[in-house]
């Protein structure tokens, strides 16, 4: 009898089919219809993925939605950037030093745009004397901006430059982040009072 009944069960193991909202499931898990996912999932990290693994499709559970677990599928076939993008340029033949405002192009509305890292290379800027024996090295600023609807960017020192003749190329790395997968945070302002050390305000709420 025992041998029996194990022989019956197994194949209901190797070929049960659930459907959720359909009476023809052509799946494991067959669903019909919306998803809702509430309380915690378990999240599996892919180690590594070879030639014939192709076609994964990605879930994702968004935090804000209306019903509370909703879940959206990203459809990367359709995409026409990645979520995360690492760009570099080179800027040459601009006077002096100063990279006053180049648009980038990239609609603010639809991208993120953060500058990684750039390289100075050539000729350094000369200091300027202050007082005595103070020297001052100027304000150097590199940043990324929104100016029309685009995204700007600014590398220069703003109050000294190379001497006439000489010049320098910018190796900038710039990293795009579609607002479809990321939020920009809104700035933090922090008055440090006139000290070296202080405390920041309460971490923005994520």
């Amino acid at each position: 009898m025992r041998i029996f009944y194990i022989l019956l069960c197994c194949p209901f193991f190797l070929t049960a089919q659930v459907g959720i909202g359909t009476d023809n499931p052509q799946a494991d898990l067959d669903i019909e219809g919306s998803l809702l996912i509430q309380g915690n999932t378990k999240i599996k990290s892919i180690n590594s993925i070879g030639p014939t693994e192709e076609g994964y499709k990605y879930l994702m559970r968004l935090p804000n939605s209306t019903l509370a677990g909703e879940i959206r599928r990203l459809d990367v076939d359709s995409l026409t950037v990645a979520p995360v993008n690492v760009i570099n340029y080179t800027f040459t033949n601009f006077p002096l030093d100063n990279l006053q405002d180049v648009d980038l192009q990239y609609d603010s509305s639809k991208y993120i745009v953060a500058l990684a890292n750039f390289q100075y290379d050539g000729y350094p800027i000369q200091k300027e004397t202050i007082s005595g024996n103070e020297r001052s090295i100027g304000n150097f600023v590199s940043r990324t901006f929104i100016n029309n609807g685009t995204w700007h960017l600014e590398i220069q020192n703003r109050s000294l430059d190379l001497a006439a003749g000489q010049s320098l190329t910018y190796h900038v790395t710039l990293v795009v982040y579609d607002r479809s997968y990321f939020r920009q945070l809104e700035p933090v302002n922090v008055n440090m009072g006139g000290q070296n050390t202080g405390t920041a305000p309460q971490a923005p709420n994520f």
